[in-house]
C-alpha cells in the first residue's frame, strides 16, 4: 500500500525556469532511489505538489519540506494513506511550468493554485479574530 499527499506553497524567494527543472530533476533522482513518484508545478510563485510512494518514504519528504528553507506558507492539501495505484507511476517527479506554458487550458490550473493560497490567508486571519476574541474572555464562558 502507497501514500499520497498534495500541498501547496509558495516560493521563499523568486526562483527562474531553471532553477525550478533543476530543483525537479535532483528530486527525480532522489524519489527513484526512495521509491516515490509524483509531479510538481508552478505558477506565479507558488509550488503544488502531489507525492506518491511508500509511507515511510513519502512521510521523510514531508518533512524535509515543511523545513525546506525555498518554501514559505506551506499548505497540506490531503494525506492519503492505503493507495493501491499511482496517478504517476513513470515520473520520478515531472515537473511543469505554468507560468512557462502558453496554453489557455492551464489558466484554470494557476487561477485554483492562487485561490487556495487566498483561502489560507483568510482561514490565517479568522482563526486570529477568533484566537484574539477567546482570548479577551467573553461574559459567560465559564472557565474550567
Amino acid at each position: 500500500m502507497l501514500k499520497r499527499i498534495k500541498y501547496v506553497s509558495r516560493f521563499a524567494q523568486l526562483l527562474s525556469a531553471e532553477e525550478i527543472v533543476q530543483l525537479a530533476g535532483n528530486a527525480s533522482e532522489k524519489n527513484h532511489r526512495l521509491d516515490v513518484t509524483g509531479i510538481l508545478m508552478s505558477s506565479g510563485g507558488m509550488f503544488f505538489q502531489i507525492l506518491e510512494g511508500p509511507p515511510k518514504a513519502v512521510e521523510e519528504l514531508w518533512a524535509a519540506i515543511e523545513r525546506d528553507p525555498r518554501h514559505t506558507d506551506v499548505l497540506l492539501l490531503s494525506s492519503e494513506e492505503g493507495i493501491e495505484r499511482r496517478l504517476f507511476p513513470d515520473w520520478g517527479m515531472g515537473a511543469i511550468d505554468l507560468d512557462a506554458q502558453a496554453d489557455d487550458r492551464l489558466e484554470p490550473l494557476k487561477a485554483i493554485l492562487t485561490a487556495i493560497l487566498a483561502q489560507r490567508r483568510s482561514m490565517e486571519e479568522l482563526s486570529g479574530v477568533l484566537e484574539r476574541a477567546v482570548w479577551r474572555e467573553p461574559a459567560g464562558i465559564a472557565r474550567s
